[in-house]
């Protein structure tokens, strides 16, 4: 079943806390959210200003304030380029993190920019390389690395293909993500279908037109959508992939990636549209 879900990351320029977006999250009668991570203790979010999670903190009161709401976190962002050597740690304590906190799995990617001065099976290998020290972590807490679609490796479905399969674990899989396979140049349910076999988190974004038309091909990610899902000129995807998911009885969800509140409100009653039909 596609389930709907709200990443925390949508109040970032709203300068909200997390008590007060999983009581927002809640009010929706949305059940999944999705929480962003960073390494340590973070200034904003000491002060109440900032939804992210220190990975200093502890898992276990984090676990108590979401299922006061009844909520489900869905994953735990960790993204930070692939390509860096930096990534491995914070990777490694993301999985760990998330398996004291219950969360099923985690997300990281490449970055906006190749590595200057090597060539593409260089940082391929590299990438690979990083991940490789992260697996066994994944595989004793049980928790799964997906891989999403946001850089220019990881765009290509073939590239992201070759490092998800390098691995032959089930504990290295993707997230896929409408929004930045669109503005990379790609047709989403095209590479939804390629790629399909190891989605198992999505991020959900459309993209205004002005966006498209601005940068469509010429980046590879956006960080959020500008516009409600379904109104901008990447709904007819979005509702496409969601059938392709159906079609394969799948089981996960669709976090929602929305700048704003009315923004997020507007999505949920689309999505639950298109779900329901």
């Amino acid at each position: 079943m596609v389930h709907i879900g709200i990443n925390t990351d949508n109040w970032r320029h709203a300068d909200k806390p997390l008590d007060y977006c999983f009581e927002f999250i809640a009010k929706q009668g949305i059940q999944y959210t999705e929480l962003e991570a960073v390494g340590g203790t973070e200034f904003f979010e000491g002060l109440g200003f900032s939804p992210f999670v220190p990975l200093d903190s502890d898992p276990l009161e984090l676990r108590k304030k979401f299922e006061k709401h009844g909520l489900k976190v869905s994953q735990l962002d960790v993204s930070f380029p692939i390509n860096r050597w930096e990534c491995i740690d914070f990777i490694r304590r993301g999985i760990i993190f998330a398996g004291l906190l219950g969360v099923p799995c985690v997300d990281t990617t490449d970055g906006k920019y190749k590595v200057p001065g090597m060539s593409d099976k260089e940082q391929i290998d590299r990438i690979c390389y990083h991940l490789s020290q992260c697996v066994s972590v994944a595989e004793n807490h049980k928790v799964i690395i997906n891989v999403e679609p946001h850089g220019p490796f990881t765009t290509d479905p073939e590239m992201l293909l070759s490092i998800v399969e390098h691995f032959k674990s089930p504990f290295v899989r993707i997230n896929f993500d409408t929004g930045n396979s669109f503005i990379a140049g790609q047709d989403p349910p095209k590479f939804l279908e390629k790629v399909a076999k190891y989605v198992t988190h999505v991020h959900c974004k459309d993209v205004s037109q002005s966006l498209a038309d601005a940068m469509r091909g010429k980046e590879t990610g956006i960080s959020a959508s500008v516009v409600p899902i379904g109104q901008g000129v990447n709904g007819d995807n979005i509702a496409k992939c969601i059938k392709i998911l159906q079609a394969r009885n799948w089981d996960g969800v669709f976090s929602i990636e929305s700048d704003g509140e009315e923004n997020v409100v507007q999505s949920v009653a689309w999505l639950r549209k298109q779900i329901g039909k």
